[in-house]
């Protein structure tokens, strides 16, 4: 059985781009446009891994990931951030604090290697 992403962005080309990128690597994935839909979908099925963009309206993807880390349900669930930010190092260590499994910069330059990335995550 395919692994499934749950890929998280307001902007839905951009959503649709990493959704055809990961389920050209085999991947299944699902597409949320924003933060409520993804934690909806997240409490209604199992995901492997997220994917998810920080910079969304009405819920950041920081809120997100610590409404999914003060779940008792969901705060084991493999999150990586997939932003626009460049983050400052007091960004980066808030942000680790969260415990992402990664942070992917958009756009994606070097797909081979997020490629990469995303295969050791969900190995």
């Amino acid at each position: 059985m395919a692994k499934k992403i749950l890929v998280v962005d307001d902007e839905k080309d951009i959503a649709s781009s990493v959704k055809m990128l990961v389920e050209g690597m085999g991947y299944d994935s699902t597409v949320a446009n924003d933060g409520k839909s993804a934690l909806e979908m997240l409490n209604k099925e199992k995901f492997d891994l997220v994917l998810l963009d920080i910079l969304m309206p009405q819920m950041s993807g920081r809120e997100v990931l610590e409404k999914i880390r003060a779940s008792a349900k969901l705060k084991n669930q493999k999150v990586a951030f997939l932003s626009v930010i460049q983050l400052s190092p007091e960004g980066k260590s808030s942000i680790k604090k969260l415990k992402p499994v990664e942070y992917f910069q958009k756009p994606i330059v070097d797909i081979r290697d997020f490629k990469i990335k995303l295969k050791r995550i969900l190995s």
